[in-house]
């Protein structure tokens, strides 16, 4: 687990493992210092300037409160024993969690800086104040209360996180001076006097750029040190020097080193396995991602309120929410140009990227950021119905008609140029391959108020976008009809190849349409209901199916497109990689891409078919299993497939909640009679997935949350292993049925 507090004081859980928050509580919190877990992270130590609260992070449950007159120093917690100890002017009081009570008070009679507890024993090492002529620490057994040993001429001490080492300053590091060599040394514990078995030496480096190490941690033969002037540094304590260190900031070169200390959390690692660490060493939402053996960051991890993460690597790929993409910047190394994350989703879109991280495997070399920036086109909108728009400012405009013309003109790198596209309330609507300008053809719509939102992307030849390029038009002419549901519904359970034959995909999509059909009745002037079953889906049927809807459907009407059956991506030997909806008349899932490519249904096709249909409100659910007998070629694919139907719904402004990537097969429990994907749709069309407003309207972001949370405790209770699906919605938010 890892947690985030955020400034406005909500706390997320983060399951590291699967990178997806749990839980999320807000708590009253004023100027927070940190957060800490206990040992075995059983509890949560939230820290501010005069408060200690401990947090039972399962329910969110405050078990101790407690106000401190004056300032906390430092708060730390025993990973030997179940304690914690709060630093508060010259005396640090011991916590008993168990008991939650206090169970020693040890007195230094000395103002403290930095409190640490042995990972091997019932020590507590403390550091007071630093003084320029008598430095010491004292050790002491915080169980029984009594001090073992003064040791003098050591000045902020910290104990290892593994083997029996400290670490600390000595006399001739003044902090402060711009003279004198800065010494970091090691200590054995098997020696009372504390001798030195290694030194790290400063090189003559100024103190200022050296800083003051409150916490430190091991990892392999490196020892990370955070501190002092809101960077770290590492060390390699077998040969005796500093490795790595990260560049200050302007503010942090104008801050001295104690008071950059008391403006962020000095507890800033984390072990994430036996050779990354994750570092908030500046004390932002931006953590990174140290390697030990690359002695390098090779990644960060963001974190923002409301539950928007991203996990970046230095290689162009990242993994995360779609919000976060938008918040985050790549920045050339060559200029002064940036452009978005969201901009690489294309190329640089990897789910499960921490996963792949924490398991070492190669380094992507597919993106060069650099060049990527460099060579992005820029675009502009030129006209609306042949008015010139402003170029300065957003466009605001008002317009009666209902069919208008959207001109785009592409001012830079226009030779670099793959497509231009238009999106209208955040649905593609159109597509040109034109490099330099291009005309489209839309109809504005009531559909989500009066304001019609458009915005324009170029894309370049390396799969990069362009900076969006955005107007806002305002409807005035007739107001849309009462909108229709077009409801397509897919279950395959039998193959023209019977291995491939499956128990409950039919009453998956039998039951999802009945449960839609009895909420969406007050909210829709028509449902076509458009059933597909067993031999009767095949790539020509569902073409008549789609082509129909979008003969019919307006920009106010909603498609719901359900499938349950098999899905496969192909091998991508001759071609591109691509995730196909696989029909009845498909006998061989792999091994066969031209079959695929014949019979199957790619994402390819599904862009078309959805940029074609005028409805802007689009849902597909995708319950796709995977053949077992193909369990070898399907644990390889798992990563494309969730890219594929990621990039999908990016690229269409359409939502997909889909059962689970090809690493985990979608499940059928027979005591439940369907798969858990699509029980636990149903649950939630059933009112279980009313969101917090309980305004007896259930929305396809309030679906999908749900359906993320509920599958997989559902897959765990009956198989033993959670499935985890996911959702991907790049499109406008809307209710899809009302229940009793």
């Amino acid at each position: 687990m890892e947690f985030f507090l955020l400034d406005n004081g909500e706390l997320n859980i983060m399951d590291l493992s699967r990178s997806h928050f749990t839980m999320s509580y807000n708590f009253e919190i004023s100027n927070p210092r940190e957060i800490l877990f206990t040992k075995n992270d059983s509890h949560l130590l939230l820290v501010e300037s005069h408060r200690v609260r401990l947090i039972d992070w399962q329910n969110g449950s405050e078990v101790i409160s407690k106000k401190y007159e004056n300032e906390i120093q430092i708060v730390r917690s025993s990973n030997y024993t179940n304690h914690f100890g709060v630093a508060n002017d010259s005396k640090i009081e011991i916590w008993d969690i168990e008991n939650l009570k206090i169970s020693k008070t040890l007195n230094v009679k000395k103002r403290i800086t930095n409190i640490s507890f042995s990972p091997f024993s019932t020590e507590i090492v403390i550091s007071p104040t630093w003084n320029v002529l008598r430095n010491r620490i004292f050790i002491f057994d915080y169980q029984s209360g009594k001090e073992k040993y003064e040791i003098k001429g050591k000045y902020l001490a910290s104990y290892d996180n593994v083997g029996q080492r400290m670490v600390f300053w000595q006399n001739n590091a003044v902090p402060g001076l711009t003279v004198g060599t800065p010494v970091f040394g090691h200590q054995s514990f098997d020696k009372k006097d504390y001798q030195s078995l290694t030194y790290f030496d400063g090189k003559q480096e100024k103190n200022s750029d050296v800083g003051f190490y409150l916490s430190t941690l091991h990892l392999k033969d490196k020892l990370i040190g955070a501190g002092g002037y809101r960077g770290f540094s590492v060390f390699d304590y077998k040969k005796g020097g500093k490795v790595f260190t990260t560049k200050k900031t302007k503010r942090d070169r104008s801050s001295s080193g104690f008071s950059a200390m008391r403006d962020y959390a000095a507890n800033a690692h984390y072990l994430l396995n036996d050779d990354l660490a994750l570092i908030n060493a500046y004390g932002d939402n931006i953590n990174q991602i140290y390697s030990a053996t690359e002695n390098k960051i090779v990644g960060y991890i963001f974190v923002d309120a409301g539950g928007d993460y991203a996990v970046v690597s230095r290689d162009g790929r990242f993994d995360g929410t779609p919000e976060s993409s938008s918040k985050l910047f790549w920045s050339s190394r060559k200029s002064s140009k940036q452009t978005s994350l969201e901009s690489t989703f294309s190329r640089g879109f990897t789910p499960g990227l921490l996963q792949i991280l924490l398991a070492g495997n190669e380094v992507s070399k597919e993106l060069v950021i650099d060049d990527a920036i460099e060579n992005v086109p820029v675009v502009q909108l030129t006209k609306f119905n042949n008015q010139e728009l402003p170029t300065s400012t957003l466009p605001r405009l008002e317009s009666s008609q209902r069919v208008c013309s959207v001109e785009v003109n592409v001012l830079e790198n226009n030779n670099n140029v793959s497509s231009i596209k238009l999106f209208q309330n955040n649905k593609l609507v159109g597509i040109s391959e034109q490099q330099s300008k291009a005309t489209f053809e839309v109809n504005l719509t009531n559909t989500f108020g009066d304001e019609n939102y458009f915005y324009t992307v170029a894309i370049s030849k390396d799969g990069i976008e362009s900076k969006k390029k955005k107007m806002v038009i305002k409807y005035s002419g007739k107001t849309d009809e009462k909108p229709k549901l077009f409801l397509v519904s897919v279950g395959v359970n039998e193959y023209k190849n019977p291995k491939y034959n499956l128990n409950y995909a039919v009453a998956d999509a039998d039951a999802f349409k009945e449960e839609i059909k009895k909420g969406a009745e007050s909210i829709f002037d028509n449902i076509f209901d458009l059933e597909v079953r067993n031999s009767g889906f095949t790539k020509t049927k569902i073409s008549e199916v789609l082509n129909n809807v979008r003969l019919k459907a307006n920009e106010q009407d909603l498609l719901i497109f359900y499938y349950a059956g098999h899905g496969v991506m192909s091998e991508g030997i001759e071609r591109e990689s691509e995730f196909f909806l696989v029909p009845h008349d498909v006998t061989q899932l792999y091994g066969r891409d031209e079959m695929l490519y014949e019979n199957a249904i790619s994402a390819k096709e599904i862009q078309d078919i959805s940029k074609e249909i005028n409805a802007q409100k689009q849902i597909f659910i995708i319950d796709a299993c995977q053949s077992a007998s193909a369990l070898e070629a399907v644990a390889q694919r798992g990563i494309k497939e969730e890219r594929a139907i990621a990039q999908l719904a990016r690229s269409t402004g359409t939502f997909w909640i889909t059962a689970s990537g090809s690493k985990q097969f979608a499940t059928e429990f027979e005591s439940l009679g369907h798969g858990v994907f699509t029980y636990a749709l149903l649950e939630g069309l059933a009112g279980k997935a009313d969101g917090g407003n309980h305004d007896k309207k259930i929305t396809v972001k309030e679906l999908s949350a749900y359906v993320e949370s509920r599958v997989p405790e559902l897959s765990e209770e009956y198989k033993g292993k959670p499935q985890f699906p996911a959702g991907y919605s790049f499109g406008n938010d809307f209710p899809i049925v009302v229940y009793e």
